[in-house]
This record gives C-alpha cells, sequence and structure tokens, in this order.
C-alpha cells in the first residue's frame, strides 16, 4: 500500500494505491499535483477505483472540479469507466433535489458543479454514512465512520458551508507560553465539519484514520465507541491526519487520550485561517499517546508551512515530538510493503 498526501494549497487532496487499486480522496484548492496523478494512473492502465468528496468545503471540491474537467477532456480511452465508484454526500443527494436559494454560495455551487460532471462522464455517485457497510479492495478494508445520518439531513438545510476560525496566528508564540491557554473551551461545532467523512483504512498490517473535516464533538463519538470495543484502551493506528488542517479548535483532550498513534499528517499551505495552530500541536504532544513512548512526528505536506512556524529545538525536547516535511516535490508519500 502507497499513501500521497499531496500538495492540495490549503486543502486536503490523499492518494492511496494498493495493487492495482486506486483511491482518490478529495482535492483541494489546488490541483497541480493532483492532476499530475491522475495522469500517471492513466498511463498506468488503471482507473480511479474509487473517488471521496469528504465534504464540500472549497478547499477540498474544487480540485475535484479540475479532476472531472480533466477526465472530461482527455476522453480517457479505456475499456471501462475511469471512475468506477464516487462516494459524495451531496445536498441534492441527501433532499432529492438542490436546496432552494442555496445554490448561489460557494460550497452549493461547487457541490452542483460536480453532480453536473459527473452526469457528464456517465458517473453515478453514492451517498455514505457510518451506517454503511465497508468497502473492500482484496485485502485493504475501508470503515465509513462518520458522517450520520442526522447530521447529514441537519447539513443539507443550512444555508452554506464555510471554514471556521479564530483568525488568531499563534506560529511566533512559545509553546510554553501557549501552554496555559489549550483548554478545550473553544470547540468547532459546524454542522458543515460536522458532516464530513471520517475513514478507517487497514492494509498491510497499519491502520489510517482520515479524519477530514470532523469537528471534536463527532470526533469524540467514534473515538469513545472504537475505545469501548477495544476494552477501554487507546485505539492505535499507524498515520492520523488531523483534522481541520491542524485546527486546536479540531481537538480536544478527551479525543487524544484515545489515540495511540506517532504519525499526524498537517495538510494545508499555510495561507489560510493561520492553520495550523501551534496550540493544536501541542495539544497532540501533551495529551495523544505514543507507540512505544515514542515521540509525536507532525509531517507536513508543505515545507513552507512548517518553515513559518517557530518550533525551536528546546520544545521538541520538552514536549517530546518531531517534525518532518513533505519527502516528496508533491508533498508526503509513504510506501509499505
Amino acid at each position: 500500500m502507497e499513501v500521497k498526501f499531496l500538495k492540495a494549497g490549503s486543502g486536503d487532496s490523499i492518494i492511496i494505491h494498493h495493487k492495482i487499486y486506486n483511491i482518490v480522496i478529495d482535492g483541494g484548492n489546488d490541483s497541480k499535483y493532483l492532476l499530475s496523478e491522475i495522469d500517471n494512473i492513466y498511463k498506468n492502465n488503471e482507473v480511479i477505483n474509487l473517488l471521496v468528496i469528504t465534504h464540500h468545503d472549497d478547499d477540498h471540491i474544487k480540485g475535484i472540479i479540475d479532476l472531472l474537467n480533466h477526465v472530461s477532456e482527455s476522453k480517457y480511452d479505456i475499456n471501462r469507466p475511469f471512475i468506477e465508484k464516487v462516494i459524495f454526500n451531496s445536498p441534492r443527494l441527501i433532499l432529492g433535489k438542490l436546496p432552494k436559494d442555496d445554490n448561489n454560495l460557494l460550497s452549493y455551487r461547487q457541490a452542483h458543479i460536480v453532480e453536473e460532471l459527473l452526469q457528464k462522464i456517465n458517473t453515478n455517485w453514492t451517498q455514505y454514512t457510518d451506517q454503511s457497510k465497508p468497502i473492500v479492495f482484496e485485502d485493504l478494508i475501508i470503515n465509513i465512520l462518520s458522517p450520520a445520518v442526522e447530521d447529514l439531513k441537519e447539513y443539507s438545510l443550512q444555508k452554506g458551508a464555510y471554514l471556521t476560525s479564530d483568525w488568531k496566528c499563534d506560529w511566533k508564540i512559545p509553546m510554553w507560553r501557549l501552554e496555559p491557554y489549550i483548554t478545550d473551551k473553544s470547540q468547532d461545532k459546524s454542522i458543515s465539519n460536522k458532516s464530513s467523512i471520517v475513514f478507517q483504512i487497514s492494509c498491510d498490517n497499519k491502520k489510517l484514520l482520515l479524519t477530514g473535516d470532523v469537528t471534536p464533538g463527532r470526533l469524540q463519538t467514534i473515538l469513545d465507541q472504537l475505545s469501548a470495543e477495544n476494552g477501554g484502551l487507546p485505539v492505535q493506528y499507524d498515520i492520523v491526519k488531523l483534522p481541520h488542517h491542524g485546527s486546536y479548535r479540531s481537538l480536544n483532550k478527551s479525543i487524544l487520550e484515545k489515540l495511540k498513534c506517532n504519525t499526524f499528517i498537517i495538510s494545508t499551505n499555510g495561507k489560510k485561517y493561520f492553520l495550523p495552530n501551534k496550540r493544536a500541536l501541542l495539544k497532540v504532544a501533551k495529551y495523544s499517546k505514543r507507540i512505544n513512548g515514542g515521540a509525536a512526528n507532525f509531517f507536513f505536506n508543505y515545507e513552507e508551512t512548517l518553515n513559518n512556524i517557530e518550533i525551536h529545538t528546546k520544545e521538541k525536547i520538552d514536549y517530546n515530538f518531531i517534525v518532518t516535511p513533505n519527502n516528496e516535490n508533491y508533498g508526503i508519500h509513504f510506501r509499505y510493503s
């Protein structure tokens, strides 16, 4: 299994390749590297077996629009559909129609464009929730942990979906000064983020948790259940993508105490809402459990984002963490045998 966290602007774009299977999750709002990866899939005489749009915020869906236009314009000559299956909890799919008077808002307008493009290339899309059956590609298993059906219905009736932030930049503040302010008093409760798809992917004796932009309340519900199934112990993962591009408002102590992981992904170019928050790194370093007592390793898909955050050697020693920039020009690449 290979996992790539692509440079995708301020958003997420993830590609998983296993044997002959390709899974694309989100497109960010900069599709340069995504479209290059899509061309490589075609050149290898393979297809996108699964395309997932976790939710329709601009920094997750804009690159999908570019991808679908690219597929349509390229007219890939292949004996089967180039995109086999799509998961997209679009408002029209939930309601059976486009929400009234909302098609002029950015998020809904982009969702509508995606629906039209999927119809143009004759590809259907499916609604998935935490009640859906796992998706299986031989020994690769995808479990959908969120959203709940009732959250999707509530979201589909909202007046738009926008990224939330307190707009406070903490990049230049030493961690010892931030520590008294990493309480959980300010938490993201937006229904748009609560409706985000959350995955657990298992393959090659590895487990990944991909959280989209999920809210801490919803993520806590998920981890409470997983921990209970694990005998009350923290749930172990090889990789956790931090929700909402490393926002401290998307994490709390209760969540992190139920996670056991050494590798955390931060996916953003740092040009929107001062994300990631340095306070989020501090929360993870202080409260998450580590495999074999190791350090928390924060992987950044943009080295320039890491460079913008002032992290000193003493801070890494004091709080037992390390930071790692992208290991490929296109982002982060993990390869498991």
